[in-house]
């Protein structure tokens, strides 16, 4: 019998050429070469429990006191008793690529410390694997609702539009190309689960959101996802009451997840749960950033990433027509929103746009392609001058990228005066340091924000 064969989809090319971009972009710009450029900063805490465990076979770091001071950054007890400032998530989803990497490195000449050009090579194309996979993931959940070209069109803005580009290519090791995937399959697997919440699905959907956390504790807010997926009425909320045995197998499974990282707590503590970052970083639930961090020149996302402001116009065509997701998102957005911005450092840093926002466009492209679904069914004037201003948006957007990439666009420091300064350049001129204006951490972590 002869197969037949179906052919390519628009949105699985168009996720191939993504691929082959970014891949290409990276071995373009080789940063893994110079190891320092990749372990560093965030990277450093996220990954040290790979080479702590598997090379210096010590995860109480009583070794960082020597030759190792700089290349790991724990933090110092009261007691002297150090400890990793991040949780381990990220470090079960490196691990794969740091395993080949190990064996790979003394092979092609280079040692096996850790810290060479196979671990740093490693840990960037981990970030973009998992972009690429959450990026299918996202695709199999759009077609469940859109056709097929506006699944691609989605697919393209999220990927190459936003800041999920910078942080799959050049600072891919970070954590939101990987929060990105498993928001994308967190996502799927919930309408699966509310469909028919079998065992195995209960476990998958418990384990997926059990790791969102661990890679950051705040992204369980995805939960409130979740549970208010398809609860229109009082009638779907008794429904999902009755499964809750499901519901206590998903909370178990997540459970589960963190067993690891209290048991290291719990090792080099004596506590099972254990705040590492310290007094002086936390939450100002009283005073979010609410506009600065939405439109301010510093780091506002609706500035740096302006084509999301049509994922949240979508929010209406969503009601109309996708109504299961509508309340689901809008929870989970302003929540999300609120808690971001409450944190001592609301612009996270030096960054690309606002980063602590990447891994929720994986819920946003659900309201993203409903909008471009209703433009598309709009008079072809009409149409055709609201899908001008999409590209407009998508094409600024990807150009902050650019800049980013070139200096005109400043990692912590930028002011009203410095944006527009550089607003058609790639490159900063010779008055754009100037205009910049460094922010006070220290005040910062005050409430003087």
């Amino acid at each position: 019998m002869k197969t037949i064969r179906r052919p390519l989809s628009l949105s699985c090319l168009a996720v191939i050429l993504i691929a082959a971009f970014m891949l290409l972009r990276m071995f373009n710009t080789h940063r893994y070469t110079d190891p320092g450029r990749v372990i560093a900063w965030d990277v450093v805490s996220y990954y040290s429990y790979l080479p702590a465990a598997f090379i210096e076979h010590d995860l109480t770091l009583s070794f960082t006191d020597g030759e190792h001071v700089g290349t790991y950054w724990p933090e110092t007890l009261s007691d002297g008793s150090k400890v990793i400032k991040t949780s381990m998530g990220l470090s079960i989803m490196y691990c794969p690529f740091f395993l080949v990497a190990h064996v790979a490195a003394p092979l092609l000449g280079y040692p096996a410390d850790g810290f060479s050009v196979p671990y740093a090579f490693a840990l960037m194309l981990a970030g973009l694997v998992y972009c690429v996979l959450g990026l299918l993931l996202l695709r199999r959940l759009l077609l469940r609702h859109f056709p097929e070209w506006i699944t691609m069109f989605t697919l393209v803005i999220v990927a190459l539009c936003t800041n999920l580009y910078w942080y799959s290519v050049y600072e891919a090791p970070m954590s939101h190309a990987f929060s990105f995937c498993l928001f994308a399959l967190f996502a799927l697997l919930t309408e699966r689960w509310h469909e028919k919440p079998t065992i195995g699905r209960s476990v998958a959907v418990g384990l997926t959101l059990g790791l969102i956390s661990l890679i950051r504790p705040t992204n369980a807010l995805v939960v409130v996802y979740f549970l208010l997926y398809g609860i229109q009425h009082a009638g779907a909320l008794r429904n999902l009451m009755r499964a809750w045995p499901r519901l206590l197998l998903v909370a178990v499974a997540a459970c589960l997840v963190w067993l690891p990282q209290m048991a290291y707590w719990h090792y080099n503590t004596g506590h099972f749960l254990f705040y590492s970052y310290g007094s002086d970083e936390r939450f100002f639930f009283g005073d979010p950033k609410l506009i600065q961090g939405l439109f301010g020149f510093r780091k506002g996302w609706l500035v740096y990433t302006p084509v999301m402001l049509f994922a949240l116009l979508g929010l209406m065509p969503l009601w109309q027509h996708h109504r299961d997701h509508f309340w689901p998102i809008v929870v989970f957005l302003g929540l999300n929103l609120y808690i971001v911005f409450s944190w001592w450092c609301w612009w996270y840093g030096g960054s690309c746009g606002l980063r602590a926002l990447i891994e929720s466009y994986a819920l946003l492209a659900i309201p993203l392609a409903a909008w471009i679904e209703w433009v598309a069914s709009r008079k072809a004037f009409l149409r055709w001058v609201l899908l001008l201003l999409l590209t407009a948006a998508a094409a600024l957007s990807a150009f902050h990228n650019v800049r980013y990439i070139h200096g005109s666009i400043h990692w912590d420091s930028m002011t009203r005066a410095a944006y527009f300064d550089s607003f058609f350049r790639s490159h900063p001129s010779d008055r754009f340091p100037s205009l910049l204006a460094e922010p006070d951490y220290e005040a910062a972590r005050q409430g003087n924000r």
